[in-house]
């Protein structure tokens, strides 16, 4: 008879163990490298298992990370805009951006976790082919055997009975007995298999299902935390614009036509060819790794910082080219802020990248760039303590939304020399 191969399992037990959410005690995440929500540290792993937590893992991300309904208990926008003094503003602006960037961690945190889910299921699904497979040899074999026994007269019955009694010796008599109890054993056992094969299948399919349900949710709250996220922060430019307008007007007017941009030095490059990539990898650093060296990193905290670091810093010298790590837009490219000459573009995945601090800007908004195309030119304008790149990963164009750049674009298959 023909061996069967075993197939490795992929139930729930055997689903690679991975340490709990931050902050969720029992619940399966990502690691002790996944950034803590905001303000907190984060708790010690413990060992942990996807599945069948799946539906669970979904729900508790679900309540721990909802907040409170939109606009509970709020004052109208427009009464509390005329009625706030520009100190207020200016803190409220402050809290949004605050609470915006606990959310954009949150959001960071169920994106890996996701990432890591799929791969789990990936694998689960490979696994399920080759059961799938392996059943379909048993019952193959099944049907091959019991056709040959009734091809050969094999099996219990006056006529398999008839068989024996005619034999020849009590040896002949003995051997046809062993022969037929071998046949009917042979297709007991392949029966008995087959119905523990069908069971496993039957119970990794559903544990299958499960891990699909659970990254429906993640996929869910991921969205809520975008939508709120970007309401957040376009409460905070609004706030900003009206404190603008407001010193305007303490001002008497004056530099009400100069608007916020100040003047920038720009070189525009032609746009003939700066949508194709420059390179064969769909993402890429930002400078060249030969030309850098990380310092400043995201999160860290000092007196060049109003609260903590939004981003990664590469250390480079002025006039070092600057390339967008990703195809995509240019939404923004401006001067006169904190972050000096910056470049904000939408990548094809949603998600924005911020190159600041430059000396000069090479493309305008609108324009379309592919991965590894020069933008511009590192240097250090603005609020900046010395050449360098200041880069960001955000959720949306607006600061608040960052999140740390390294493990994303670990993720998107770019290790930063160092990291």
């Amino acid at each position: 008879m023909r061996r069967i191969r075993p197939v490795p399992r992929h139930s729930p037990t055997d689903v690679p163990d991975v340490p709990e959410v931050p902050g969720v005690p029992g619940v399966p995440g990502l690691g002790e490298d996944l950034p803590a929500a905001a303000g907190r540290r984060p708790r010690p792993a413990a060992a942990g298992r996807v599945l069948p937590s799946a539906l669970a893992l979904g729900c508790c991300a679900v309540l721990l990370l909802a907040g409170p309904a939109a606009g509970g208990g709020r004052e109208p926008e427009g009464h509390r805009a005329e009625s706030q003094t520009p100190e207020a503003m200016a803190e409220e602006v402050e809290r949004l951006r605050e609470e915006a960037a606990e959310a954009s961690e949150q959001h960071e945190m169920l994106r890996r976790l996701g990432v890591q889910q799929e791969r789990a299921l990936s694998r689960m699904r490979s696994g399920l082919a080759e059961e799938r497979e392996r059943v379909e040899l048993l019952r193959s074999m099944i049907g091959r055997q019991a056709a040959s026994q009734y091809r050969t007269g094999g099996g219990s019955g006056t006529g398999e009975l008839a068989r024996l009694l005619l034999a020849d010796t009590p040896e002949e008599l003995l051997a046809r007995a062993q022969l037929v109890g071998r046949g009917e054993l042979s297709v007991r056992n392949l029966l008995a298999e087959a119905e523990r094969a069908e069971a496993a299948l039957a119970r990794d399919e559903e544990t299958a299902g499960a891990l699909g349900d659970s990254l429906a949710l993640l996929a869910g709250e991921q969205s809520r935390m975008l939508t709120s996220v970007t309401e957040k922060l376009a409460r905070a430019e609004e706030r900003l614009a009206e404190l603008e307008r407001a010193r305007q007007r303490a001002a008497g007017g004056a530099g009400a036509g100069a608007g916020a941009g100040g003047l920038c030095a720009v070189s525009l490059r032609d746009t003939a060819g700066l949508a194709a990539p420059a390179v064969a990898a769909e993402w890429t650093a930002p400078v060249e790794a030969a030309d850098s060296v990380l310092s400043a990193g995201y999160g860290q905290s000092g007196e060049h910082w109003a609260d903590r670091h939004t981003g990664q810093d590469f250390a480079v010298d002025s006039g070092t080219p600057v390339l967008a790590v990703g195809s995509g837009t240019v939404v923004a490219a401006e001067c006169g802020d904190g972050f000096g000459h910056q470049i904000v573009i939408r990548h094809d995945n949603g998600y924005f990248s911020q190159y600041a601090h430059l000396s000069v800007l090479e493309v305008a908004p609108g324009t379309r760039v592919g991965t590894g195309r020069r933008i511009g030119l590192s240097g250090d304008t603005g609020n900046s303590s010395g050449p360098h790149l200041h880069f960001e990963i955000r959720l949306t164009p607006y600061l608040g939304s960052g999140i740390d750049p390294v493990p994303w674009l670990r993720d998107h298959g770019v290790d930063l020399p160092g990291r």
